[in-house]
């Protein structure tokens, strides 16, 4: 009887290997053509019950259903057509070999592999089938979770910005070029490769591509990390990799090393990241502060400080990142400043440090030039354009300073019929010579300067608000020398040792001139200190100047001055009230522009304004309105 003998080989296969102690067999016979009749009779061991829970015939009927019921539903169809398939092959060339979940007595699903085939008759009809059914769930759950450590692996490595490898070490060869290497996915992406026939798996593929001039020092440094048996030796390396388009970018590398006992490597693995970029960006970091140092060098010579110093006053500071960040843009850019503060100067660097260095930077005093000769000089014009016109024309300076700078220096002065063109130029870059046909396009940089309040101007409609605003894209403002007083003993040391130098002496000040000095408000700036030291160096007859060197106007503005236990001295009320009149009212047209914006402001007539002015000699030529 086949059941019998079932049992039997159940038992004589549980006796022989107690490997198969998780096996269960089971039988059915096919009656009447029927292949998966839910109530085909089938013979369960005893064996294959307990792999589900179950210990008796009634628990778990023999019949096929007791099977169909607990496979899971995700697993059903895909089993029952596997076995229909099998029973219906007529030719017998198929087998049954399916892996599902089975629901257990004490309803939890546990994976299974049923192996079985299918006994036939001479037409090929299915009379009996016999399976096995192997309990797999433990080395399934192995599976799956190796399946999961590949995937999560593959996800890593993929959001990872580096290109991971592996390498196993050739005993006495660790750098041989045909040495078998793993190249990650990321590592060929990175270097612009997809698959292992265009970058195979072996150093040479990494070796080949190495820069000329890396490629000695990269090699080494893997062969000095894997002999170096103590494992002291790092593996980290920038180098440059010819990418599959013929770029060469640079990368770092770092990797670590399994060793066994004696230290000898095993393998080894790392990663690539590229670099390229850090590089580029240090680079450029490297040449910003290098430009930075040249202005402060630049500008602390133009403006009398010593570029050994080791301060700078924290105004000059700014001043010298405006500079750095503003010469690498083309907007225009307006300079504002009283005069002598160095307004030129800064123009100066602006376009040396730009890239505009090696073209034309021409300069023009708006008003130092009559109006009418000022828009030749700017435009310039075409033969017969006026009486007088040179013959072929003549080239202004915007033209003869395409691709350069052209700076325009009190901007101020400029006329406003004239800022009417102007704003055009700023605005396109393009304009006709006087008398001319032909429209003339430029690339040209506008830079202007002043020293007057242009925003008051525009409110007494003395400059034209739209030019004022397109010139007002950037601006730089040069503080006074009393507005950075830091700065007032370093100038005035300077020009003592520049002006000693020049004319071969090697005066000193006294300590009263130092003091004298510091409280003065050097309306003049810069400039006014300079000349000062220059007249004093060539006038004193003495090593030694002293404060009677220095002019009256300024010793009267200084009430110090040095009595038998430094005492202070009185002036008259005469002279204190002079000294303040002369400051106050100075100080009250450069802060409001003009002489009746002043008078409003401080609450005077206009004519105290111009009186005071007339008295105190203080300029008004750029004031008066």
């Amino acid at each position: 009887m086949p059941n019998i003998d079932l049992y039997m080989f159940e038992n004589y296969i549980q006796k022989k290997d107690v490997n198969l102690i998780s096996t269960g067999l089971w039988e059915m016979t096919f009656e009447d053509g029927s292949l998966l009749a839910s109530g085909n009779k089938v013979m369960w061991t005893e064996a294959f019950r307990k792999l589900l829970g179950f210990s008796n015939e009634s628990d778990f009927p023999g019949v096929l259903e007791s099977w169909i019921s607990r496979i899971h539903s995700d697993d059903r169809e895909r089993v029952l057509q596997a076995f229909t398939s099998h029973v219906g092959d007529y030719s017998g060339q198929t087998s049954f070999d399916e892996q599902y979940r089975l629901c257990l007595k004490n309803n939890q699903y546990r994976w299974f592999r049923t192996v079985g085939d299918t006994v036939r008759n001479e037409q090929g009809v299915p009379l009996r089938f016999t399976g096995s059914s192997f309990y797999i769930h433990d080395q399934r759950k192995k599976e799956q979770e190796m399946e999961f450590m590949i995937i999560r692996f593959e996800l890593i490595s993929r959001a990872l910005t580096e290109g991971p490898w592996d390498m196993e070490v050739v005993a006495g060869d660790p750098i041989n070029p045909t040495n078998v290497i793993w190249w990650s996915p990321q590592f060929r992406n990175l270097i612009g490769y997809s698959d292992e026939d265009d970058f195979p798996n072996v150093l040479s593929s990494w070796s080949n591509r190495l820069h000329p001039e890396d490629k000695e020092m990269a090699l080494n440094a893997v062969f000095d990390h894997l002999n170096d048996y103590s494992g002291n030796t790092p593996y980290s390396n920038d180098y440059r990799l010819c990418l599959k388009n013929g770029e060469y970018r640079w990368f770092h590398a770092h990797g670590y090393t399994l060793r066994d006992e004696q230290g000898v490597p095993l393998r080894v693995a790392g990663t690539i990241r590229d670099i390229e970029h850090e590089r580029q960006k240090a680079k450029d970091s490297e040449a910003k502060l290098n430009r930075y140092c040249e202005i402060v060098n630049t500008l602390t010579k133009k403006q009398g400080l010593d570029p050994n110093l080791t301060f700078v006053s924290s105004e000059m500071k700014e001043l010298v990142k405006s500079i750095e960040k503003y010469a690498k843009v083309d907007a225009p850019i307006l300079i504002t400043g009283e005069s002598g503060v160095g307004k030129e100067v800064v123009t100066d660097l602006i376009h040396n440090f730009s890239d505009r260095k090696e073209a034309p930077f021409l300069k023009i005093n708006c008003g130092a030039i009559p109006e009418a000769l000022l828009e030749s000089e700017l435009f310039g014009y075409d033969e017969g354009a006026f009486s007088g016109a040179k013959k072929g024309g003549k080239i202004g300076f915007f033209e003869l300073a395409d691709n350069g700078t052209v700076l325009l220096d009190e901007i101020g002065d400029l006329p406003l019929q004239l800022q009417v063109k102007l704003l055009r130029f700023v605005q396109n870059h393009d304009f006709y010579k006087i008398g001319g046909k032909r429209l003339i396009k430029v690339n040209t940089r506008i830079v202007a300067a002043t020293n007057r309040d242009l925003e008051s101007m525009v409110q007494n409609k003395e400059f034209r608000s739209d030019l004022f605003y397109r010139l007002h894209v950037l601006t730089i403002h040069i503080p006074a020398l009393r507005e950075r007083p830091s700065d007032i003993i370093p100038l005035t040391n300077y020009f003592l040792n520049k002006f000693n130098e020049t004319y071969h002496t090697s005066k000193t000040l006294s300590p009263e001139v130092y003091k004298i000095f510091s409280k003065y408000l050097w309306p003049g700036n810069v400039r006014e200190l300079e000349n000062l030291m220059e007249r004093l160096i060539v006038t004193a007859e003495m090593d030694t100047i002293t404060s009677e060197c220095i002019p009256q106007a300024i010793r009267n503005f200084v009430i110090d001055t040095k009595t038998n236990n430094v005492s202070r001295s009185i002036i008259t009320y005469k002279q204190a009230k002079e000294q303040f009149e002369r400051q106050y009212f100075q100080q009250a047209i450069e802060k409001y522009g003009s002489t009746r914006k002043a008078a409003e402001q401080i609450e005077v007539d206009h004519s105290t304004i111009v009186k005071k002015a007339s008295k105190y000699g203080i300029d008004l030529l750029h004031w008066r309105r």
